[in-house]
């Protein structure tokens, strides 16, 4: 069974440790145990923790404006990759933005993470810019991705019918899926 949690400061703490794990198996320059519990405290951060059968796998996190939303974390446990749970992150986050009538969700990747890359290009994310030299360990270029709701929203049918479509294959579920993030 897949579930989505959100963090916040009265639950997060049995949790840090995994999430560090998972952060540090992930990503380079990873964040700290202290990033994370500020996360929870951010009043715009959403951080979410992804769990499979009771144990903690992945998480999010995004921070949530009036009309936008930033993706600015989410990370997969490298065992758990390749069973569609990138991709149930990415739908549950655009599902609550469908939901707030929020017109755009940007983010960041590097140039070389061409898994994450993919994914996000099948749920419809541009490039729309680069930051050179953005991330600190190697000096890679970070891509600027968007995805444009509204116009997505308006030209495909209401956001309700437009969430509804983030499943429509049998392929897609997290149970079922192969070869993805």
């Amino acid at each position: 069974m897949i579930s989505l949690i959100r963090m916040t400061p009265e639950n997060i703490e049995p949790y840090l440790e995994r999430i560090r794990e998972i952060e540090t198996l992930s990503f380079a320059g990873p964040w700290s145990i202290n990033a994370f519990r500020q996360e929870a405290m951010n009043p715009v951060s959403h951080l979410h923790g992804l769990f499979v059968n009771g144990a903690l796998q992945g998480y999010m996190c995004f921070w949530l404006f009036e009309d936008e939303i930033q993706l600015v974390n989410i990370a997969v446990h490298p065992k758990e990759r390749g069973r569609g749970l990138g991709r149930f992150l990415v739908t549950k986050m655009i599902e609550l933005a469908l939901s707030r009538a929020t017109q755009r969700i940007w983010l960041e990747v590097r140039v070389s993470n061409k898994a994450a890359r993919r994914l996000y290009e099948k749920f419809g994310f541009v490039e729309v810019g680069r930051r050179p030299k953005y991330y600190a360990d190697n000096n890679e270029d970070a891509i600027v991705m968007a995805l444009a709701l509204a116009e997505t929203a308006s030209g495909e049918g209401s956001r309700e019918e437009q969430t509804s479509q983030l499943w429509t294959t049998p392929s897609s579920s997290p149970a079922s899926r192969k070869g993805s993030f």
